[in-house]
């Protein structure tokens, strides 16, 4: 790498780490409520959305869980009779939406196979098939009618007819991979399976310059037989591969380590955002959508040296693949690569210093919402906008302790998000507007779709409500409730004592500043809020002070105080009783 593009490299990282990345507020149990599960640590839950449920899978144990969060556990069929000391625990590794007005669908696996079940609307189980197969319940699997298709790790993806249980298998890749995403298509391909997945390097420790992975999306026919005996048999003969590029082509750097899918319908087309990370562990999202890719494949030249079969073009559905030529089978089997990658629809919509772990998209009539799960056990809640870097940050939820693993997240459509850790279930009220404030121009700062100002208070729109946000300055806007804190609090404090004032931080993406007298000083930002420290309290100490949060040109006195000086030790005033008495002044 020159000097210029080392440059050029640090420049747009400075640039990345002094923008601003905090979410605007924070929030922990506001719109929060947890469900533990009565068997702990369940290592890994699994979430599923299914007949206006939530269900929620680990280990042997299975709940269904309605909006309340009223639950249920579902009892799973007795384990079978145990033969020459075999393994008879059957945990549940595979949880789908149900087809043909079942509830459910679900496999359970030990350590030599997989037995799996169609769940009934009265929690009834009916076997579907068995397989010699062991699934993962962290790998991603597709449904289709009577197909399930899912991939192993490292090896690749596999397909399993339930009615005879005939199996389509890969053939060797011998790269180390991990699948994402399984889609199917649509429209005109609605006969093809997606698979989205990052595949390391092979040339990546010779070359210092290669990307430490690649991610890819490959295209398979549903139909696809496999090839004679000779060649190819009961492996697929359909699969071409293509490169995805998230990044910024002009500045050089890309993200390539894709870590989670997921995908929305949108302008008669599925969009694919795409949660990247790059090798300084900074986390990206990117746009594709399923016509692009379907152009890419069917009109892409191939990479591979060998010469293109001359009556075949690869990956194109056939009636029965056994039939294919030789010279056909033989290109599909070097993994035939198309030319052309894949293009996001714009530049990355994310930059962010944090680790992301899983994404949800919503969309909403006029704007798009990411949720995506923090390493730290949290989760961002991220307005989509063009051309923004960074991406506004609405809110950060902390429903579990610092630290926690999330393991799946599932929106449902009554705007809620379902968060699972090892063993606890959060529900994420995504409509709590009150936490912005009953101010207009607060309500209006949080940018947040899901709320709007309705004259009276920051609420959920309605069917008559319009989403874009109200202008704050019209008459008919009401009376904002900041203006009834005009009246300072009356803080009396001990002669030569140590104490300080508390400003609650309303927004993390406004500047907070104490006034007292002619004097300005900057808050010392805690956890708890922001500062005002006081060494030794004096006579020059007396008086009224301020503090006045400042967010572009909106600026709101967030709370007042009047301190008096006391000689006597009795009525002196504790930091935790100036806390209590802050948080109480400020629900009035």
């Amino acid at each position: 790498m020159d000097l210029t593009c080392l440059c050029v490299l640090f420049m747009w990282f400075s640039c990345f780490v002094s923008a601003r990345h905090d979410a605007r507020v924070k929030l922990t149990d506001q719109g929060v409520i947890l469900l533990n599960f009565e068997h702990n640590h369940m290592n890994t839950v699994k979430l599923v959305k299914s007949s206006g449920l939530i269900w929620a899978g680990g280990s042997d144990n299975l709940y269904s869980i309605n909006t309340s969060l009223i639950y249920k556990q579902v009892k799973m069929p007795a384990k079978e009779e145990c033969k020459d000391n075999s393994d008879c625990t059957y945990n549940i590794s595979l949880l789908k939406e149900g087809v043909n007005g079942n509830f459910l669908f679900l496999c359970r696996t030990n350590t030599y196979s997989t037995r799996c079940y169609h769940m009934a609307s009265n929690y009834s189980l009916t076997d579907a098939f068995k397989s010699e197969y062991v699934l993962d319940i962290n790998e991603p699997s597709l449904l289709i009618g009577n197909m399930l298709y899912f991939t192993k790790s490292n090896m690749g993806l596999y397909r399993i007819n339930s009615m005879d249980t005939r199996v389509i298998w890969p053939h060797s890749a011998q790269i180390e991979q991990n699948f994402v995403k399984l889609i199917a298509g649509t429209g005109r391909n609605q006969d093809k399976v997606y698979t989205f997945f990052t595949e390391k390097n092979k040339s990546a420790s010779k070359d210092l310059e290669s990307d430490l992975w690649i991610p890819q999306v490959s295209q398979s026919c549903m139909n696809d037989k496999g090839g004679p005996k000779d060649e190819l048999q009961s492996s697929w003969t359909s699969m071409i591969y293509a490169r995805l590029f998230c990044g910024d082509e002009e500045g050089g750097y890309r993200f390539t380590q894709l870590i989670d899918v997921d995908t929305v319908e949108k302008d008669n087309d599925i969009k694919i955002y795409g949660l990247f990370r790059n090798y300084w562990n900074m986390s990206a999202v990117c746009v594709y959508n399923m016509t692009e890719i379907s152009n890419v494949f069917n009109h892409s030249e191939f990479k591979s040296s060998m010469k293109r079969p001359v009556n075949h073009q690869p990956g194109l559905c056939v009636p029965d693949s056994t039939r294919l030529s030789s010279d056909t089978l033989k290109f599909m089997k070097e993994r035939p690569e198309m030319k052309d990658w894949v293009m996001p629809e714009n530049g990355p919509l994310l930059f962010k210093h944090h680790h992301y772990t899983h994404i949800q998209v919503d969309r909403l009539p006029n704007h798009t919402v990411l949720f995506l799960a923090l390493e730290s056990g949290g989760v961002h809640k991220v307005l989509e906008e063009r051309g923004q870097r960074p991406v506004f940050v609405i809110a950060e939820f902390r429903p579990f302790p610092h630290g926690t693993h999330i393991t799946s997240m599932v929106l449902d459509s009554l705007k809620h998000l379902y968060v699972s850790s090892s063993n606890e279930l959060a529900k994420i009220d995504l409509q709590r507007c009150e936490v912005y404030g009953n101010d207009c121009n607060a309500c209006v700062l949080s940018r947040d779709p899901y709320c709007i100002w309705n004259s009276v208070q920051c609420a959920p729109p309605t069917s008559e409500s319009i989403q874009d946000q109200t202008d704050c300055h019209t008459p008919e806007v009401a009376k904002s409730r900041t203006d009834l804190r005009d009246k300072a609090s009356v803080q009396t404090i001990p002669e030569s004592s140590r104490t300080f004032l508390l400003c609650p931080i309303l927004s993390y993406h406004a500047t907070y500043h104490w006034y007292h007298g002619k004097t300005s000083e900057e808050c010392v930002h805690t956890d708890a809020g922001c500062l005002y420290l006081i060494e030794s309290m004096n006579a020059t100490h007396e008086g009224l002070y301020r503090c006045e949060s400042s967010e572009g040109v909106y600026k709101r006195t967030v709370i007042r105080y009047e301190l008096r000086m006391s000689g006597s030790q009795a009525l002196s005033v504790t930091p935790i009783v100036l806390l209590l008495l802050t948080m109480s002044h400020l629900l009035l």
